[in-house]
């Protein structure tokens, strides 16, 4: 007889009423681009911790429009999970949907007999599905086998800015932290849970050139283009500033002390040699559009930058640094056009991912003195986030944990040594000397990027619906509290 029987039971008897808070947390809007309903959207949250169990379940808000929600239990156990999350959506787009994007609605799709299909889907789904099962635990057993802290943000989608204000607001509890932990839902097509082990290091920031800060050109408004020939663009000063910081026949790096914080080879650890081979083998078989994450072979690329490919394309991708320009704009950006301007503001929104030992908040200062030496001192620097890369070991007692849960129900684990991305729950990760893992768990939730974004309710074949994600986050929590030792103590080999 299973063992967590009796909590099982439980959630299957209850699973309508899951569906139900799952929807009604879709539909509440909380679109951080534009600051949309993120308040009422925290409080819904918020709620569904107080009624799971959380007594000081609470918003926390920092004045900035992107409120956080603290809760936690504490059980007197030896281990403490401190659980990620993000309740912001990405904006609707310009796809046609064929469901409201916020109306929750509950219907076949993508092969599956029951899903819910709304913007925030694929992530409210799974962590709403985390929170149930801890209900259900307490519901049955009157106690969790660890304790559980809870700090979700609002501003995921705009790079995290104020997560670290956040954790600040709460450090003296997080301190106990022995892991930390993010629900997802990973499952591919074949039934394979796909998850990462670590991640780069994130400064995501804007470079904003004004006149103002010039001295040059317009001042507090555009003029005419006509003008050119006796005024100065400030669009071609931020275009000046930042030819400075890349070569121009690779588009590489060129900041001398930012060259030489990413110098250092990151050390292949023993433990992930195994996973850089198989990505090898992947490419060398396979279109690399479908097998590196955040390509896709619908928007395939034909050519790698420096012609990489094999082994080099795969150790690249994974620990080489990047500084991409995502958008660039200057003058009239709103719906239809106003021809002809010469504008007073121009502005690039940049991510740089690296694998340094140099902390992120000094790559920032690099990036100011570049430009100040450079003689663009007016060319200003907007950080918005500044996370630290960070690797949690596969021999953690937290991975083991997830890895063991999953074989148990026949679930392959596809575990990534390292990935490009990057944000908070790596930051802090090694701020607090503790593991961390996001996913890890079965499920599947897909088009978070485009319309018709949803999270399966009901599984088909080897991809599982609501009821048994909730089943292993149940079981996860009690392997990593059988395992868990390691991690009170912090051992050094459980964190690179």
């Amino acid at each position: 007889m299973n063992e967590h029987a009796e909590i099982l039971a439980h959630i299957h008897a209850h699973l309508d009423e899951h569906i139900l808070g799952i929807q009604r947390f879709v539909r509440q809007p909380s679109i951080s681009l534009d600051k949309r309903d993120l308040a009422a959207c925290a409080a819904v949250f918020a709620e569904e911790l107080k009624a799971a169990g959380c007594e000081d379940a609470e918003i926390v808000d920092l004045g900035d429009g992107y409120p956080g929600v603290w809760g936690s239990i504490d059980c007197g156990q030896p281990e403490t999970l401190l659980i990620y999350g993000h309740y912001d959506v990405r904006p609707v787009g310009t796809e046609p949907w064929t469901y409201g994007a916020f109306d929750g609605a509950i219907a076949p799709f993508g092969g599956f007999p029951k899903t819910i299909v709304g913007r925030g889907a694929a992530a409210k789904g799974p962590l709403l599905a985390f929170v149930y099962a801890m209900k259900a635990i307490l519901a049955v057993k009157g106690t969790l086998p660890v304790n559980l802290m809870f700090l979700i943000e609002g501003a995921e989608i705009l790079g995290s800015p104020n997560y670290g204000r956040l954790a600040e607001t709460r450090m003296d509890r997080l301190q106990k932290a022995t892991a930390l932990y993010g629900p997802r839902a990973g499952q591919d097509a074949s039934g394979a849970v796909g998850f990462t082990l670590g991640y780069k290091g994130l400064i995501y920031f804007d470079l904003v050139a004004s006149t103002a800060a010039w001295e040059r050109g317009p001042q507090g408004g555009a003029v005419h283009s006509a003008t050119n020939a006796v005024v100065d663009n400030v669009a071609w000063r931020l275009i000046q500033a930042m030819a400075t910081m890349t070569d121009p026949a690779t588009g590489a790096i060129a900041i001398p002390a930012l060259l030489a914080a990413v110098s250092s080879p990151k050390t292949i650890e023993p433990w992930e040699v195994p996973m850089v081979e198989g990505l090898r083998g992947k490419l060398a078989e396979r279109d690399p559009n479908g097998v590196i994450p955040g390509l896709s072979p619908q928007s395939p690329v034909r050519r790698f930058r420096d012609d990489l490919s094999g082994a080099d394309l795969a150790e690249t991708y994974m620990y080489g640094p990047s500084m991409n320009v995502s958008s660039l704009r200057s003058g009239y950006t709103g719906p239809g056009t106003k021809s002809f301007l010469l504008p007073d503001v121009a502005r690039a929104t940049i991510d740089l991912r690296v694998v340094s030992e140099t902390p992120a908040a000094e790559i920032v200062q690099i990036l100011r003195d570049h430009l100040d030496n450079a003689g663009f001192p007016d060319v200003a620097i907007e950080a918005h986030a500044a996370y630290d890369w960070f690797q949690t070991s596969i021999e953690s007692p937290l991975v083991q944990s997830a890895i063991q849960t999953l074989a148990e129900k026949g679930h392959p684990s596809l575990p990534w040594a390292m990935q490009a991305f990057g944000g908070p729950w790596a930051h802090f990760g090694k701020t607090l000397g503790i593991p961390s893992l996001q996913g890890a768990a079965p499920g599947h939730g897909a088009r978070a990027a485009t319309s018709d974004e949803f999270f399966v309710l009901e599984g088909q074949g080897p991809v599982v619906g609501l009821a048994e994600l909730e089943a292993h986050f149940v079981s996860f929590l009690y392997a990593y509290a059988g395992m868990g030792h390691a991690a009170v103590a912090r051992a050094p080999e459980s964190v690179t």
